[in-house]
This record gives C-alpha cells, structure tokens and sequence, in this order.
C-alpha cells in the first residue's frame, strides 16, 4: 500500500518530515496576511446570468437603497423652526469624508425657472389626453369660471403680480405641468415648508446623503455611522433624536456580529473538542490528532484567497465546521494504530483503505459546490475540499510517526465503556429506527423554502424598527418594486420609457407612478406632442378667441388682454433634454432614475410591490421591448424556487458521486446499502425534523445537506469496512468520537447570531444526530441480522 511505504520510507527521516509540515503550515499562517474579508450577503447571490442573478444587479441599483436616509423627530412641544434649523444644522456637520453630499429639501426649489418652463414647454410634454382635457374644458361656462376665478385673484394684494400670468395663461394650462411634478415625487407622505422635507404631521425633518463609503465596506461604515452619532450628538437640541437607515447600518451589523460568532464559535469548538480530549482519550498524542483540523483551516483559507481576491465571512465561520470534520480522518488512524497489536505500518495499509474512500466521497460531496451559481458556495467548496484533502495527507503521511513510537495497546478507557455491546436480539432497536424514520419522512415534502434576502442577513430589531418607522412617516422609500427601461442608447431608452408610462397609466391607472416620462420625453415623442400641439390650436385657436373675447367682456378684458396666450401658442419651444432638467434643479432625480453604463442607458420606474403589478409584468405579458421588472417581493419566490432547484440538482449529483465511491470501493450490493444508510437515515431526519419543528429550509441549508451526505457515507464506510476484533473495537470507538467531534464543532454554530452560520449548525445537527447512531447501532444490527 501507498501509505504503508510512506511510512517506511519517513520513519527514518521524521525530523525532515516534521520540518517540511512545520514549512507549509508556516507558509500558510504567512499567506493569510493578504486575505480580504467581506461581511456581506452578495457573496450568497448568483453571479451568472441567470434571472435571478439579473435581477439581484438591478436590485443593487434601487434608489434609495444607495442613499443614507436620516429622519429627525422632534417632541410634541418642539417647534417646526426648531425642528427645520436641527436639520440644517446636522446636515451641515456631516462630514464631507463619509457624506458627500447632504440634502434638507428638494434642489428643484432653489431654482425659480421651473414653473415657467413647465408653462413654455407644454407643447412637448402634453400628450393626446392632456388635449383632450384642453378640450373638454373649451366650452363657455368653463372659461367664464376660470376668468371669473383670474379676475378676483387680480383684485388680491398680490393682483398685481398674477396680471402678466393671467395674460399668459387664461385657461390655466400651466396646472397641467404642475401636475406632471407628482411623478417625479418618491417622498410620498412629504410636505414642503421652507425649502425643507417636512413630514404631514410636521414633527419630522428629513435629510437625504450620499456617501462615498461602499455598502459593502464594513471599516468605513462603521466610522461613518461613529460621525454621524458624534455630529447629532453635537448639534441637535433637547427633543430632537435622529436615525440614521442605510445599507451601511446593515453592513456593519453583520460585520459585527460574524466577527463575535468567530471567536464565540471557534472558542466554544475548542472547548469542546479538548473537553472530549480529556474524557476519551487522556493521551498526550492525541493532541496531534486535533492539530490536523487546526493546521488545515489556514490551509484552506489560503487556497480561497490564492481562488477569490475577496473572501466571504461566512466562509471563514465554515472553519469552525472543518474543526469537526478533519479531525474524523486522524481520530481513526489514532485509534487503529493504538490499538493495534501489529506491526504500525500494516495497520496503516487497513485502515488507510477506507479513510481514503471516506475523504474522497466526502470531496465529492463538496465539488458539486463548485457547479453552484453562487460564489460564496464556490468559495465553500474550495475552502471544505482543501481542508479535507490537508487532513487527509497530514493524518495518513504525518500524523502516524507522532502516535505510534510507542504503539503498544493503550488501556481501557471510558470510551470503551461506551462502545456499543452486541445484542442478540437487534429487533427492538430496528423497530425504533423505523418508526423514527417513518415519522421524519412524513414531514420531509413539508419543509417550507424561504428564498427571502433579508433571512440570510442578521436583522437587528433596532434597525428594523427605524425603518419600519421610516416608512411609517415618509411613505414606501425602500422597497418598491422597480420597473427598468433600457437601451442602446439615450433616445432608445427614453422611448422604451414613455412606452412604459403608458402601460402603467392606461392599466393600472390608480397606482402611484415615479417615472420621469412625463418631463422627459424621447426625442421621437416631443415631436409627436408638438405636432398634436399646433394641430389642436390650428383648429380650436379660433373658437377659443371668440370664447376668451364673449367671456373676457362681463369683466372688462379687453380683445388685446390675451394676446399674449395667443402669441405662446405660435412659439417654437426648446427640446427637453436631461441637461434642461439638470439645470432646473432635478439632477437628484435624474442621478437616481437614470442610470448610464458601457452597455447602455437604463430609465428606472417606481411602482408598489403590489401582485397587480407583478401581475401586469409576468412572463407571458406582451411587454414593449426593453421592459424588465424588478419586485422585491418576486425576488424572494424566485430565489425559492433557484434553491428547490439548486436542492434537487446538489442531492442528485452529490448523490450520484457518492454511490460511485462506495460502488467502487464496496462493490457488493448489500455492503453498499449498509454504507448508504447513515446518510439517508440523516437527511431524512434533518427534513423531517425541520417539518415537524417549521424550519425554513435557505441557502445555507444547502451547504448542510453536502455535509450530511459527506460525513454520513464516511461513517458508513468506516462501519462496514471494520476488520478483524481489534479494529472492529478501534473503528467503533472511532466512529463515536468523531461523531461528538463533529456534532461539537456544529454545535458550536448553534451559538451563532448570524443567521448563516447558526443555520447551517442547527440544520447539520440534525443530520449528523441521526447519522451516528445509525452507523454505530443500526449497520451493526443489520450486519448481525443478515450474518
């Protein structure tokens, strides 16, 4: 055997062997001095070119979901002036490193142009049902009441100023471009009061930031949250409190508390795996057996970072899991070798067999990750298959020559006490084991799938509150659905847009619209209006002298009065262009609504996350070309059902692997059932265990069911390749311990607070609970029946 030559070939030579390990460990220790963590979800999202994947990079580009939102709330007794002064006060001690750029009211405001724009440029925004209003509204009584209604504003205090409008504007068309601003109002529980964001109950002031600071970048987020606490603290007066909601809040968060669960789960691994140290194994070499898995965790973080220029760090919590696998493959050489009453190097040549097909189906297992869609999965199986492969070499090259200089038999020890004692009447406990797996396969089909973002995140309940209270006083801001027009170029996406608008107003004409269609048409569609324009006034422009003249006499306008009306009508107007808009005061807006990249322009419409929408953009939809709809809401469904389908795709090619492994290292047919029957007995009872519990089966139970199956076929092998009656003994105690090893090091995710790592603890909990004792009580009992 390969392994029992190794052994002789280093068992002269152990102090160059030791040296060499001592050198790559070292050299890995050194490596992770270039490892680049980030704490953030992305990494558990498709990067192809799926629906999914597609949707997800638009869903990064919703608004508001890249602007810091801070909502200040002032007492019952706390002044309007107070609260508008607190806002200007905190907006300006932002600092410009984190904030960029903080706003207290709308841009648009500060420029006194806009009304009168909106006034010259009718002709290009009006379409053909602002026409026919015009039309409707032509008749005599209509335009007595509307001059009626000028006459006594020209008889205010402030007559005098409303003459030269009431000229320009007799028929008060320019409402109908004021009405084309309600699209282009996100805020929709806002009102203005002096230039500022006020809410409708006027206890609340808004400011709206931009940073320079990446969502994804835990440092700088943490030290722009620091600032802000610091300047609010500074600034605001008694009564008024500000919070701050952004991706950033979150961002650290999770930052955080992975950063807490890492040195919480790998303590509390540690603890458990000296604890079993002391109470099964009491030998001072068998300390060497729990420095594989410790060895091979920088390992295999190293070979991420050699694969991944960012690593997720959820990835980095998998190395508490490592903890308790890589130690299975060195706990059975250990016990082999020590109990053995032969020769070391024979004894190495068994066992060697079966550990090696245990690594290499559980390496199976792991490189169907490699397929997956998602890079923090990707990452995963880098990361578990080399640790694995590590452990393996370290456990059948290296860690022989520490435990076997003196391989005399060790004595009894308490985990002797607890091997399992043959029975001769196994009916008892394989009626037990049936029972349990009927009752868990009931539940299995019922396990619900939850495909939403927000569970694979920690959400903390402050910062859920804020934003709930967020949305309470100034409306939906962050979770609308998006609607995406896109083309090659301007003009094209501009004309997918108005297309949009039309569907949206013409089917569902009661729903809130954030579009900028209606002040920014296509080129093609500003020409379109234009025509229509003059065509309207070349054939109504006389009646409408004649109705302006016979209702202008009862209040003494002259004929003359409103000719300048008249003159406007012949004007030609300037094109809209985004430049025009800019310079009005909307590129706030525009930054936000108009997104432009190497491979087009993309115009973003706001609607409800309603099903009426989603309805309106499902698949079988007839859509103007260009049209993608981006919902929150389907997002989740969609991620649902990528999760069934990645499920079912991972268990059939893990599974396929596995069976070929055993097939090839079993061959007989009963053998290989035996082997099989740990991991099927653990993924049914994980399934059904969280069917009957209500678990939500996400992402990372994904990654839970390839460790099931890894180390459940392990254990499998390793119980139906025991040998001769010392090794039986060896292998069973083995086996026990490396099932408590694994459990500990799962066990220790259970402590997580992050939802990711603590569900893929609790879920492989339950797995490996029903795996163990399947391979230490029922393959035995079966062996026994069959024998």
């Amino acid at each position: 055997m390969l392994f029992s030559a190794l052994y002789r070939l280093f068992a002269p030579r152990r102090a160059l062997l030791f040296l060499l390990t001592l050198l790559l460990l070292g050299t890995s220790l050194a490596g992770l001095t270039r490892l680049e963590v980030r704490e953030d979800i992305e990494s558990m999202l498709p990067d192809d070119t799926s629906q999914v994947a597609d949707d997800f990079r638009r869903l990064q580009q919703a608004p508001f979901a890249r602007k810091v939102l801070i909502s200040l709330h002032g007492s019952q007794i706390t002044s309007t002036a107070t609260l508008l002064t607190a806002a200007d006060g905190l907006a300006a001690a932002l600092s410009p490193e984190y904030f960029s750029r903080a706003v207290t009211g709308p841009a648009m405001l500060e420029n006194n142009r806009l009304p009168d724009w909106l006034e010259s440029s009718l002709p290009q925004l009006l379409g053909a049902n602002d026409l026919q209003r015009i039309d409707d509204g032509l008749t005599p009584a209509r335009v007595q009441q509307q001059l009626e209604t000028g006459y006594r504003q020209m008889l205010s205090p402030e007559g005098w100023l409303l003459k030269g409008v009431i000229r320009r504007d007799p028929l008060e068309l320019r409402n109908l471009g004021l009405e084309k601003l309600r699209f282009v109002n996100p805020i929709s529980k806002t009102r203005l009061q002096d230039g500022h964001f006020l809410s409708a109950d006027g206890h609340s002031a808004l400011i709206i930031a931009d940073s320079s600071v990446a969502i994804t970048d835990s440092g700088g987020g943490a030290r722009m949250l620091e600032q802000f606490q610091q300047a609010a603290d500074g600034v605001l007066p008694k009564g008024v409190e500000a919070r701050l909601v952004s991706g950033h809040a979150y961002t650290v968060a999770n930052a955080e508390a992975i950063q807490r669960d890492l040195f919480v789960v790998l303590t509390a691994s540690t603890l458990g795996l000296a604890a079993l140290f002391l109470l099964f194994l009491r030998s001072w070499r068998a300390l060497f057996v729990f420095l594989v898995p410790v060895s091979v965790v920088g390992l295999a973080a190293v070979a991420v970072s050699w694969c991944y220029p960012v690593v997720s760090g959820v990835t980095l919590g998998f190395g508490a899991v490592l903890l308790g696998i890589a130690v299975d493959f060195g706990l059975h050489v250990y016990f082999v070798l020590r109990q053995s009453e032969g020769e070391p190097e024979a004894a190495l040549g068994r066992v060697s067999r079966p550990v090696l097909f245990g690594a290499l189906t559980t390496l199976a297992g792991f490189a169907v990750l490699l397929t997956s869609s998602l890079p923090g999965q990707r990452q995963l199986a880098v990361f578990a298959m080399t640790g694995i492969a590590a452990a393996l070499l370290l456990a059948l090259i290296v860690l022989p020559h520490l435990v076997v200089s003196d391989w005399r038999p060790a004595p009894r020890r308490l985990y002797q006490s607890l091997t399992v004692k043959r029975r001769r009447k196994p009916g008892l406990l394989l009626l037990l084991w049936l029972v349990i797996m009927v009752g868990c396969s009931w539940k299995v089909a019922e396990v619900p799938v939850n495909g939403e973002l927000r569970s694979l995140s920690l959400m903390p309940t402050e910062l859920l509150a804020a934003e709930q209270e967020l949305q309470q006083t100034w409306g939906n801001l962050r979770s609308m659905a998006m609607v995406f027009a896109e083309g090659g170029d301007l003009q094209e996406a501009l004309g997918a847009n108005d297309m949009l608008f039309e569907l949206l107003r013409r089917e569902l004409p009661d729903v809130t619209v954030i579009s900028l269609a209606p002040l920014l048409p296509s080129a093609a569609n500003q020409a379109s209006n234009l025509q229509r324009w003059q065509a309207f006034w070349q054939q109504r422009g006389e009646s409408t002298r004649q109705l302006l003249r016979q209702a202008g006499e009862s209040r003494g306008f002259s004929e003359a009065a409103f000719a300048p009306f008249f003159a406007g009508l012949q004007r030609q107007p300037e094109p809209v262009t985004v430049e025009t808009l800019r310079q009005l005061g909307l590129g706030d807006l525009l930054d936000v609504l108009l997104l432009e990249n190497g491979a087009g322009v993309q115009l973003v419409t706001l609607v409800p996350d309603t099903p009426e929408v989603t309805a309106l953009f499902s698949a079988d939809a007839a859509l103007p070309p260009g049209i993608h709809l981006v919902s929150q809401a389907r997002f989740g469904r969609e991620v649902g059902s990528a999760i069934r389908a990645d499920f079912l795709r991972f268990i059939t090619l893990a599974g396929g692997a596995v069976l070929l492994m055993v097939a090839l290292l079993l061959r007989r047919p009963a053998q290989i059932l035996l082997a099989l029957l740990p991991v099927v007995t653990g993924l049914v009872v994980m399934l059904g265990t969280m069917g009957w519990l209500g678990m939500e089966f996400n992402l990372f139970n994904i990654v839970a069911t390839i460790l099931v199956i890894g180390l459940g076929v392990d254990y499998g092998i390793f119980m139906v390749c025991r040998g001769e009656p010392g090794e039986d003994r060896a292998t069973r105690q083995a086996v026990l311990v490396a099932g408590l090893t694994t459990l500990v090091g799962f066990g220790a995710l259970a402590f997580a607070e992050h939802p990711a790592l603590y569900s893929i603890g609790t879920t492989v909990l339950l797995g490996i609970g029903g795996a163990v004792p399947t391979a230490l009580l029922v393959v035995p009992a079966l062996q026994r029946e069959r024998s």
